[in-house]
């Protein structure tokens, strides 16, 4: 069976990647600036983007799925339109390109933050009420190409629509967000962490759930995949614990790190850095629900999801193999 992957450079696409070609499928990856891929995984690369429909069925020609993993993830307040035409014009032009190449079916990869996120004690599953237009701008488009899959679905397209919590772990080669703070954590560049945390979940762990979507996924249904809630707090000791440390990070409550967000923007305004936080992450923080869901992929798919500690063990030993750390 050919897969073709979409955002096969990025974190999740690259570990969906390896995973599918573990399990003897064979891939196609679209791929737009980042052609390096092909010298690190065995995967035929093509050349395209998702808003050309040209290239989209040049790209799907010959694939039995696509599994549409490309988006722009900007948590920003700003309304980029990059946000939009990728992740909603983007989604819309894969699966009209799908219907039209005759793919057997679309793994099209939303997001928790399609979802309301109320508080942190609001439990969230696949049933929960979608963000409202006054949430950030980047939750909007990933309610919004959620959307357009569902309606694929009821009009007759197999599409299957997973979402994925807070990724982290290795594969992470550029590295992201979130293996950037591991290790800053790990080098003792971060004096202290904020208060609160997000439901974390191992990379491998989504792309093995994924493939189990296209193996067993019912059209038209969401499946959350997701890991289990850690304060940021417990990273950092487990990140410390395996490189050896004693030492413990001070934890900054939420409302103090609101105050000292114009500090933050001065500091990286000096020193012509990215803000080592931004007021919408502490939003997050804020409200990140404690009780994600991920019951029914468990019952429908067989997913499952390794603990924190296996993951940051895996991360940190292959981030001193590359030469990272």
């Amino acid at each position: 069976m050919v897969v073709g992957v979409t955002g096969a450079t990025g974190h999740l696409g690259t570990a969906l990647c390896v995973s599918l070609i573990d399990n003897g499928y064979q891939v196609r990856a679209l791929v737009n600036k980042d052609k390096s891929i092909s010298n690190k995984i065995p995967v035929v690369s093509i050349d395209g983007n998702i808003l050309e429909k040209p290239s989209l069925l040049n790209f799907m020609d010959g694939c039995d799925v696509v599994i549409h993993t490309a988006a722009v993830i900007d948590l920003g307040h700003k309304n980029d339109p990059r946000l939009y035409d990728v992740n909603v014009l983007g989604t819309e032009n894969i699966l009209k390109c799908a219907k039209d190449a005759k793919v057997k079916k679309v793994i099209h990869v939303s997001s928790i933050h399609a979802y309301a996120q109320v508080s942190n004690d609001t439990p969230i599953d696949e049933d929960s009420q979608y963000v409202s237009d006054n949430s950030l701008f980047y939750d909007q488009t990933k309610r919004d190409g959620h959307i357009i899959a569902e309606l694929a679905a009821k009009t007759g397209q197999d599409v299957v629509i997973v979402c994925p919590t807070s990724i982290l772990g290795s594969p992470d080669y550029r590295p992201s967000r979130v293996g950037k703070a591991i290790l800053d954590i790990y080098k003792g560049v971060i004096p202290a962490i904020i208060q609160g945390g997000f439901n974390f979940v191992d990379v491998r762990d989504v792309a093995d759930g994924i493939i189990k979507a296209m193996e067993k996924g019912r059209s038209g249904e969401s499946y959350i995949l997701g890991g289990d809630y850690y304060t940021l707090k417990q990273i950092a000791a487990i990140i410390l614990k395996l490189k050896g440390s004693k030492k413990t990070l001070k934890e900054i409550p939420v409302p103090l790190a609101y105050i000292g967000l114009p500090i933050v923007h001065l500091i990286a305004s000096l020193f012509n850095s990215t803000p080592i936080y931004e007021k919408n992450y502490l939003d997050i923080l804020k409200k990140g629900s404690k009780f994600i869901n991920s019951a029914k992929a468990k019952r429908e798919l067989g997913y499952q999801s390794r603990p924190i500690e296996t993951t940051l063990e895996d991360t940190i030993s292959w981030f001193k193999k590359t030469g990272h750390l």
